[in-house]
């Protein structure tokens, strides 16, 4: 048995993908007999704290902090308040292994730092590298940060955990002697599925939808997500296709735009049931978490070209476009034909069903943990 302390910037129920992918992971390590601590930020957005995620089998602790930068500029990054310093200090010299998600975040910067003084096995995983922002300022600074404070925090893990190519190449220039490993992360394949018989035709009955298509968006509804283009793709397919937002912001919703916000999970699962396209066109991501809930519920995934993204693709059922409305208007267009879609879906769900495992990621980071001490000795 190990005590595994994970470190980041957010916890559900903020709502994430670093935020999932920690839960999903820490519950299936507290599966196999471990212990599980996660320390984070307590920051929420409005009405996350009805999302869904109930009571843990692992244990939460959430630090005050202020959330300035998310809230006003669309920059995941909370200041921590001076609580956190003897929070690390008492869980990172418990542990026997650490686990930063994010090399930028305070957390796992300072709790990396603070295990080189222990025993601890020290683990970082980065999910999306340099995230290249639109604003010149914006940008600027986090190359800056990812030479100073990213260079400390990859250097003072032993391991690092990546989804991709671009990634790799990132990190490995940072953290020369660290060992990489590629892990993808796994899908709920109990909640993310294709619908029953009968079962998307009652829930979009339930929703108040009638035969037009419904095009999915799921994610915050920020630049970096690709928001703007979905409106503007909306824009274009009006008359042809209605577009459905989920996700944590605001927008100004159009005549065939339906903004549902934040949901709970299993809202969210039924409506890539009852929907027949999902459209993430954002940029600088790893291979974000709710494209692999719309394969595995058997929907066909429209993105923004990502070369990164190429291991997790699969023919027909993933289609990839130039961010740029024309090209997605056009990748979108066929698959508003029944046919086309439902043929898509299955293939999507294929490769989801095949390729997405929790406990297989879960097994994976077990092993990689087991080497890491194993090359101590």
């Amino acid at each position: 048995m190990a005590r595994i302390l994970f470190l980041s910037h957010y916890a559900l129920p903020h709502l994430g993908g670093i935020e999932v992918v920690i839960d999903e992971l820490a519950r299936q390590f507290v599966r196999a007999g471990h212990v599980v601590v996660h320390v984070a930020s307590a920051s929420e957005r409005a009405h996350e704290g009805n999302s869904g995620h109930g009571p843990t089998s692992y244990e939460r602790i959430c630090i005050p902090s202020l959330n300035v930068l998310e809230v006003g500029a669309g920059v995941p990054w909370p200041v921590f308040g001076p609580q956190l310093i003897p929070v690390l200090r008492r869980e990172v010299a418990r542990a026997d292994v650490v686990h930063g998600h994010g090399l930028l975040y305070l957390s796992s910067v300072l709790g990396l730092l603070a295990a080189k003084r222990t025993q601890a096995v020290r683990v970082l995983t980065e999910h999306v590298g340099h995230v290249h922002y639109d604003s010149k300022i914006l940008d600027r600074v986090e190359g800056a940060a990812m030479r100073t404070v990213g260079r400390l925090a990859a250097r003072a893990a032993e391991g690092i955990v990546v989804l991709n190519d671009k990634v790799w190449k990132e990190m490995a220039a940072l953290a020369p002697r660290a060992k990489l490993a590629r892990i993808a992360n796994g899908v709920d394949v109990e909640l993310y599925r294709p619908p029953q018989t009968g079962e998307r035709e009652r829930l979009r009955k339930a929703l108040g939808w009638d035969e037009r298509p419904r095009v999915l968006f799921v994610g915050r509804l920020v630049r970096k997500k690709g928001i703007e283009l979905v409106l503007s793709v909306a824009a274009r397919l009006a008359g042809r296709a209605c577009f459905v937002v989920v996700g944590p912001g605001h927008i100004e919703p159009a005549s065939n735009v339906q903004v549902l916000g934040t949901l709970a999970p299993s809202r969210v699962a039924e409506l890539y049931r009852a929907a027949d396209v999902f459209l993430l066109p954002s940029q600088g991501e790893g291979f974000p978490l709710v494209v692999q809930e719309a394969m595995a519920s058997g929907l066909p995934v429209v993105l923004a070209d990502d070369p990164s993204y190429a291991p997790y693709l699969v023919k027909d059922g993933v289609r990839t476009s130039a961010p740029e409305t024309q090209a997605l208007v056009q990748t979108l267009e066929p698959l508003l034909d029944s046919e086309v879609r439902q043929f898509s879906g299955a293939a999507a769900a294929g490769k989801a069903q095949a390729d997405f495992s929790w406990s297989v990621a879960a097994q994976a980071h077990l092993r990689l943990y087991a080497e890491l001490r194993a090359a101590r000795r």
